[in-house]
This record gives C-alpha cells, sequence and structure tokens, in this order.
C-alpha cells in the first residue's frame, strides 16, 4: 500500500486515479451507480420475443449470483405447480 503524506503533516493512503467516466469500486455508491448503468442498457430476447434490461434480466439471461439463482428457483417452482396443476385436470376430465 502506497502512502501519500497531506500538507498538515499527516500520512493517508494514497487514491487510486480512476479514469473519467469509470466508476471508483471502492466507493460507497458504487453498486447503485453499477445498477443505474445496467437499467440503461436494453438487449432483445430470442426466447421471450421480448426486450429486458441488464439490471432485470429475463429467466434465460440470469446471471450466477445469488439474488438470480433465487429468481430461477421461483419461476422453476411456479412452472412445476403449473404443470400439476394441468396434469390433475386432465385426470379428472377422463
Amino acid at each position: 500500500m502506497n502512502w501519500e503524506q497531506l500538507p498538515n503533516g499527516k500520512w493517508r493512503p494514497q487514491k487510486k486515479p480512476i479514469a473519467p467516466g469509470k466508476i471508483d469500486p471502492d466507493s460507497p455508491d458504487y453498486e447503485r451507480r453499477v445498477r443505474a448503468g445496467l437499467k440503461k442498457k436494453w438487449v432483445y430476447c430470442e426466447d421471450c420475443k421480448a426486450k429486458y434490461n441488464l439490471a432485470d434480466p429475463c429467466i434465460h439471461h440470469l446471471t450466477d449470483s445469488p439474488r438470480d439463482r433465487k429468481k430461477y428457483e421461483i419461476y422453476k417452482k411456479a412452472r412445476k405447480e403449473k404443470a400439476m396443476s394441468v396434469e390433475t385436470t386432465r385426470q379428472g376430465r377422463l
């Protein structure tokens, strides 16, 4: 770690230079700024035939993050319940 001396004689960790237009990963509002940037990027999904933004992707384009894995598990559970209800209605009609 590099240190820099302040004009009053105290020392502090040296700040890394951040390029213009980039987000400092050490900033406290880093996640908020990244998510705001992802909300501006729209992509078309061929499976859904719809557009989605990168902050809230469709079910076919989820990441491996814990939040997205939980979203996928909820989707699978709902799909399974729907399939079970369709099966039971078919059996009742026979």
